[in-house]
């Protein structure tokens, strides 16, 4: 597999979120061309020990974890979600109730106190994974606890982004405002092809 780091200035092109800025800077690394759970564990280890070494309070701060699923399982689980939503519609912010027909999955992002209390009680992926996933993900697991990687499954993590395939995470911290989120990533095995070139599995 290829390993690689990128760090540079990057851009929004869409209305900034609260507490994010138009132009930010940005530290990444990427795994291409690995199926293995090997490989996202390894990643989120050396991301733990890099917070570390930049003496980050790991005492404040979480490892959440999840699993999107694939093709197989994934389209299943968000039309159940779709259904959620539009059961519940009635109590759903007029953003979420669109996020039913275009991305469903998007609504377990909103910060809408109602739509957030109501999407508590929606299905959880980790109740619909196929078994290769479900391997995939108990497979992270097992490598995060033989390194000693204090972690929490979170069934509601989605990282929003469609490319996503099987494992997400997220650091967060209770110490830095609206946005907790200090990194994300996970696997996007179908990405490369979606943008034209050819198939290969990644994480980063």
């Amino acid at each position: 597999p290829a390993k690689l780091f990128y760090a540079g200035p990057m851009f929004r092109a869409e209305r900034p979120q609260k507490g994010r800025l138009r132009q930010f800077h940005q530290i990444g690394a990427e795994c291409l061309g690995s199926t293995e759970p090997t490989a996202d564990a390894e990643m989120i280890i050396m991301l733990m020990r890099f917070f570390e070494k930049m003496g980050v309070p790991m005492g404040k701060t979480r490892l959440l974890i999840n699993s999107m699923g694939d093709d197989d399982c994934r389209p299943a689980y968000r039309e159940s979600v779709r259904q959620f939503i539009l059961d519940h519609e009635g109590e759903m912010c007029e953003e979420c109730r669109r996020r039913a027909d275009t991305n469903p999955l998007r609504a377990f992002d909103c910060k809408n106190e109602a739509c957030a209390h109501v999407m508590e009680n929606a299905p959880k992926i980790t109740d619909h994974l196929c078994d290769d996933c479900r391997e995939h993900f108990d497979s992270v697991k097992k490598y995060l606890d033989a390194m000693n990687i204090a972690y929490t499954v979170n069934p509601r993590i989605v990282r929003g982004l469609d490319y996503y395939t099987r494992t997400v995470f997220e650091f967060v911290s209770n110490e830095i405002g609206a946005q907790g989120t200090v990194c994300g990533g996970g696997r996007y095995d179908g990405l490369i092809e979606e943008v034209g070139g050819n198939p290969l599995p990644a994480c980063g």
